[in-house]
Formats: C-alpha cells, structure tokens, sequence
C-alpha cells in the first residue's frame, strides 16, 4: 500500500503546483516501495536524488508562481524552502558517504512530514491568492 495517497484536500487550487506535488508523492511512494522490498540502497539513492532534484525545481516553480501574484507571505514562504533544502542536503550528503539504510528512511520521513505539512498548513495559505491567478 502507498505510504502517501493523495486527495484533494492536498489540492492548492493550482493544477501545475498539485502536479508537481503528486509527482513528489510518488516518488516519496517509490522509495518506500524500495525499502519494503528489500531494494538495494543504490536503487534507493537513484530514486531521492531524482526526488531531491525535482523537490528544488518544485521550489523554485512555486516561488516564482508567488512572486508573480505578489504574494505577501513568500519570504517566509522561500524560508521555508531553505530550511528543509538545508535539512535535506545535509542528511541526503551524510547518506551519499555511508548508504546507510536508516538514513535513507530518515530522510523519507522528513519529505514525507514536509509534504504533508507543507502542503496541508504553509501552502494553502497561498490558495486564495494563487489559485485564481491560474484562471486569469
């Protein structure tokens, strides 16, 4: 079973934003996948640094997408950001030089609270002004 289902209640109003975190929900499912099974950690590590990648690329999507609203919560918002970039590039480079097993279900578990808390309690604040900007 997926360790993240999505549903609407995760939904931002912004369909490129929602894909986007669909995307990162997979990918958090894959890599749970992977350790359920048994995977070796080499596949593991494929799977968070495309994770990895995709969550900055994210970043910077959804940043820009404020800016251009005039959102007056994005430098709390791109703090945020850096704060768990931070987190996880300091846990995934401890990972990258031991592999170690546990790290790895660490750092699931901080995407994993990251996607469900960010999402459920920091970008919905955006919502009200985003989501209409879309149907401009």
């Amino acid at each position: 079973m997926a360790l993240i289902l999505w549903s609407n209640d995760y939904s931002v109003g912004v369909p490129r934003l929602d894909a986007d975190h669909i995307v990162i929900a997979s990918l958090i499912n894959h890599i749970d996948d992977a350790k359920q099974t048994g995977a070796d950690e080499s596949v593991v590590a494929g799977i968070l640094r495309v994770l990895l990648d995709f969550a900055a690329t994210h970043f910077r999507r959804e940043e820009a997408m404020m800016a251009k609203a005039g959102y007056a919560g994005l430098a709390d918002h791109v703090r945020e950001h850096e704060l768990l970039a931070e987190q996880l590039g300091e846990l995934h480079d401890a990972y990258s030089t031991t592999r170690d097993p546990e790290m790895s279900r660490e750092i699931m578990e901080l995407l994993n609270f990251w996607l469900v808390e960010h999402i459920l309690t920091v970008d919905m604040h955006y919502r009200p002004q985003l989501a209409p900007e879309v149907e401009r």
